[in-house]
């Protein structure tokens, strides 16, 4: 009986390290670390995508060990974005049909985007949801996010210019409601500190080019 009850303990020992050994794979959304702000669409400089668009993401397991080349999408298929289909990172895959972007961990379990995009035409005044952005680590929901751009008129390889500009403006002042497509500083409101991070995108040279090759 004694040997039998052995066995039984070895065998649950066992069972309990498989179950943890597969659970230390699996991405967990407390101890990662998913910027709940703005990921800012943002343009480029024709080598790179702006830098004011950094956006990182940190994937841990349920022992918060970083899980290295964990799977991080960023999910746009409920905002108003258009994504470029080269993101100018040859480590970033677009799939633009599910409107959403994709890149693995490092050694760190730590994923970096600068998503290179624009406002799709035609939303003027339209309302979308605040936190329209998913993202996920292997299937796992991590966080919403915002996901404003500064490129609000779709014009063929061109970031953002003068257009764009006159655009913000009317958005800003025109349309009496509150758009998340150009709340910089996701506070919930259209403000001046809105137009100031705007005004820094335009007379910086990150977002100067747009899609060379755009998502229909």
């Amino acid at each position: 009986m004694t040997g039998l009850v052995r066995k039984a303990t070895l065998l649950a020992v066992c069972g309990l390290l498989s179950a943890g050994a597969a659970m230390a794979h699996v991405p967990d959304p407390v101890n990662s670390d998913c910027p709940a702000s703005c990921i800012l669409i943002v343009g480029h400089d024709g080598t790179q995508g702006d830098p004011g668009g950094q956006y990182c993401v940190t994937v841990r397991d349920f022992n918060n060990v970083p899980i290295e080349n964990s799977s991080v999408v960023l999910d746009f298929s409920n905002c108003d974005i258009q994504l470029c289909i080269d993101q100018h990172d040859p480590d970033v895959l677009v799939d633009c049909i599910s409107q959403t972007v994709r890149k693995l961990t490092n050694v760190n379990g730590v994923a970096c985007f600068r998503v290179v995009g624009k406002r799709r035409t035609g939303f003027g005044c339209t309302i979308k949801p605040a936190n329209c952005a998913e993202v996920f680590a292997d299937g796992v929901f991590l966080c919403n996010a915002f996901a404003p751009t500064f490129d609000l008129i779709n014009e063929n390889n061109t970031g953002v210019s003068g257009l764009d500009f006159s655009e913000f403006l009317h958005l800003f002042f025109d349309c009496g409601v509150y758009l998340t497509a150009i709340d910089y500083n996701e506070n919930g409101n259209i403000d001046g500190d809105d137009f100031s991070q705007f005004l820094k995108a335009f007379f910086a040279s990150g977002s100067a080019l747009g899609c060379d090759s755009k998502c229909p």
